[in-house]
């Protein structure tokens, strides 16, 4: 390979594939190293500037999923139910009503004991909450069940298992119709997850960092 093949071999992958160039770089360069840093850099700059033109910034930064994306109220009833019927179809737990933002936040009741209320920025969801406060079996079920749909509409990547061991790092599994006083958080992608009880009350969180 001749070193004028080596080197428009070299800037290709430097601009299109940063690391591999750099790899390239490191093995075929014939320049010096203050040639080779200020090579790299500008490729690294135009490599940005491409995807940032072209919209496609996930190739920089990894691709988003679910809460990442951020969602307008619409958008996440609509996940929510298509989770709630691909999970739980006979738990009648589907948001049936549009979630119509007023001062910020919207509402939702599932049941006397469990409500959902999210805060908007401009159209954008920016926090979830779920109010809870069980008062039997049956109604502490139904809690796990909403937020185990809440967690697969926000981090759609995670399979049940992952789901699952959401809720033991918030004690939901055996906590959340206990009485006592607590606070546990945990971290999927970039949605923060936390819960805080007190005396049988419990308000699930879900934030994006």
């Amino acid at each position: 390979m001749t070193t004028y093949i080596k080197t428009a071999a070299m800037i290709t992958l430097l601009i299109f594939l940063p690391p591999l160039g750099w790899l390239f770089m490191y093995k075929y360069s014939t320049f010096d190293k203050k040639t080779n840093l200020a090579l790299a850099a500008v490729c690294m700059v135009f490599f940005i500037y491409a995807n940032i033109s072209a919209g496609n910034m996930e190739n920089i930064f990894g691709s988003s999923k679910g809460f990442e994306q951020s969602l307008t109220p619409k958008e996440f009833q609509e996940k929510f139910n298509a989770s709630a019927r691909r999970l739980a179809p006979n738990l009648n737990l589907t948001i049936d009503e549009p979630l119509t933002v007023a001062d910020k936040t919207f509402r939702y009741d599932f049941s006397p004991t469990l409500t959902l209320e999210g805060t908007v920025a401009g159209e954008q969801i920016t926090e979830l909450k779920l109010f809870a406060e069980p008062k039997n079996q049956d109604e502490s079920f139904q809690v796990i069940n909403v937020l185990g749909l809440l967690i697969s509409t926000l981090n759609p990547e995670l399979d049940a298992e992952d789901r699952g061991e959401v809720m033991r790092d918030l004690r939901m599994l055996k906590e959340v119709s206990t009485e006592g006083t607590y606070d546990w958080t945990t971290t999927r992608g970039r949605v923060t997850y936390s819960v805080h009880a007190d005396k049988g009350k419990s308000t699930f969180t879900a934030a994006l960092k």
